[in-house]
């Protein structure tokens, strides 16, 4: 079992409202919470970045809504880094998996990296 779905350890999920997070307006065509999820692991498996616990955690994300941790500022600033090593094919779950988790958890966070996923391969 992968260490970001164990579930007995996760705190209460306290979303944080930033006013970064304030600020962001989806537009009126963005994806709704699930399918922007299936976007992300659709995006993340075709750069074969997905992580191997990856479907375990969605199977898990109804059962635990409520637990986890806190979206803070700084997560914001993760994102390019996270993008980088999604391109290089790299298990972002492994390397990063709070950032999954949120990427998975907070739709406002989601949003931002697939935007910037798609940025960046516009830019290849």
């Amino acid at each position: 079992m992968s260490h970001f779905t164990d579930v007995s350890y996760w705190q209460a999920a306290r979303p944080y409202e930033s006013e970064q997070i304030a600020l962001i307006t989806l537009p009126s065509n963005a994806p709704t919470f699930d399918d922007s999820i299936q976007l992300l692991r659709a995006q993340l498996i075709s750069l074969n970045a997905w992580p191997e616990a990856g479907d375990t955690f969605l199977e898990l994300l109804e059962q635990v809504r409520g637990y986890g941790v806190t979206l803070i500022p700084t997560d914001y600033d993760w994102l390019n880094q996270v993008a980088e090593s999604a391109q290089k094919g790299e298990d972002i779950g492994l390397h990063y998996p709070s950032i999954f988790q949120k990427l998975l958890t907070f739709p406002e966070l989601r949003h931002k990296f697939l935007h910037i996923l798609n940025l960046r391969g516009t830019d290849a």
